[in-house]
């Protein structure tokens, strides 16, 4: 497969996968999924790559979803399935990749980190963020529920009171914070980042790799094994809400840069 939203490399058994699609911010669609799904399932049967990079080109991880896609071609008929639902499905699908994966993924954050670029580094089994770093659970700002596994992995993350607070309020959480509720491993100054995530991937390639990859089949086991269950709900229930009437107004708005005005259908 051609990549034209993502890029690859592999040096000193560490693959780093990159998010680059710049001109969105690294937004999150379905040619990006399935580009990580190739990428992730060479990068698990490749015998060289012992760890892989998740990183984001430019000036953010992801900003999420692509939101003037979804304002384009929001009045089409079979926007909510065959759009909504679809990437919702496959991007939960590439986060049970994830999870299930024999290597360690270590995720690089910074700048925004938002919606379903957020829950991409949730797939992650290490977040390292540099102090510009802002995570946002962006949906309900324009009336969805949450897609990528969501509501599923950051309970068992951060815990559900927490984690609640974050899919209602939108609002955005900053490095200090992140840390401080156990979302990421490690903040580090910006011009640090790279450094220190490729350090420590390193470090992990010079360690038991058949014990790592079981303790990750035993952390399947214990937290996840409903996931693949629990995704097939969710991407009928973010195409329900993609189909309803707040959620125009709230891309509008969104787009718009004002408040928007839900009017609760």
């Amino acid at each position: 497969m051609d990549y034209t939203r993502i890029r690859t490399k592999v040096e000193d058994g560490i693959e780093t996968i990159t998010l680059d699609y710049q001109q969105t911010l690294n937004a999150v669609d379905l040619t990006m999924a399935l580009e990580l799904e190739d990428a992730l399932t060479k990068a698990d049967k490749d015998e060289e790559v012992k760890v892989i990079v998740m990183e984001g080109a430019g000036r953010a991880f992801s900003a999420g979803g692509d939101i003037r896609y979804m304002k384009a071609h929001c009045e089409e008929p079979d926007f909510a399935t065959k759009s909504m639902a679809a990437l919702a499905g496959k991007l939960a699908e590439d986060i049970i990749h994830m999870k299930k994966l024999s290597k360690i993924i270590v995720c690089a954050v910074h700048g925004a980190c938002a919606g379903g670029g957020m829950n991409l580094a949730l797939g992650a089994d290490y977040v390292i963020c540099s102090d510009d770093a802002k995570f946002i659970q962006a949906f309900a700002g324009i009336a969805l529920c949450p897609d990528t596994g969501a509501v599923f992995l950051l309970p068992r993350i951060i815990g559900a009171n927490r984690a609640l607070d974050l899919f209602v309020s939108g609002r955005q959480v900053k490095a200090d914070e992140a840390l401080a509720i156990g979302l990421v491993k490690e903040v580090v100054p910006k011009e640090k980042l790279n450094e220190t995530v490729h350090a420590f991937a390193k470090k992990l390639t010079e360690g038991p790799l058949l014990a790592y990859q079981n303790i990750k089949k035993l952390m399947y086991i214990s937290l996840y094994q409903g996931f693949e269950d629990y995704s097939k709900q969710e991407a009928g229930l973010v195409g329900e809400c993609s189909a309803s009437e707040d959620f125009k107004e709230g891309i509008t708005a969104f787009l718009e840069k004002r408040k928007p005005q839900f009017k609760g259908r």
